[in-house]
């Protein structure tokens, strides 16, 4: 499926969730998980990004570390922002890994060599095997490290 080329991404707006349903909000945000789930799921099904909620103890940047990760866990490709001192650790959040970007480089070039030369439908790289849905995997890796300005 395909979204409309007017629209980009889908942003979980926590708070107004919360107050809706009338949620408690907790640190470790076990009450949002089905939402935010389910936020990611809409996203990459209409390809778009998912942003994740903002993170509203804007002090606590080692909690939103947390946070972050978490959302990343979960599959969300961007976090919003309240305060400037959150943007350095959203950022580096949701940049792939250096280790990340090297590994999906070889996966890339191993898998397009296993269909093209080989024949194959599956190759190994550092003893992981690679099929379509890891290769797919690598490239919105790479897609990513390019939108960072790291490859």
């Amino acid at each position: 499926s395909c979204s409309s080329d007017r629209l980009d991404g889908l942003i979980f707006a926590s708070e107004d969730y919360c107050a809706d349903l009338e949620c408690i909000r907790t640190t470790d945000a076990t009450e949002l998980l089905f939402a935010r789930s389910q936020i990611v799921t809409v996203a990459k099904a209409y390809d778009l990004q998912a942003i994740d909620m903002v993170h509203i103890n804007f002090r606590d940047l080692d909690e939103l570390a947390v946070e972050c990760r978490q959302g990343r866990e979960i599959g969300f490709t961007g976090k919003q922002a309240i305060h400037p001192n959150q943007i350095e650790i959203i950022q580096s959040s949701f940049s792939p890994a250096e280790k990340d970007v090297a590994f999906a480089s070889q996966v890339v070039a191993s898998y397009e060599k296993a269909i093209s030369v080989d024949g194959k439908g599956a190759c190994v790289v550092e003893g992981i095997v690679v099929d379509m849905p890891v290769y797919k995997w690598a490239r919105k890796i790479l897609k990513r490290a390019e939108a960072a300005n790291m490859i």
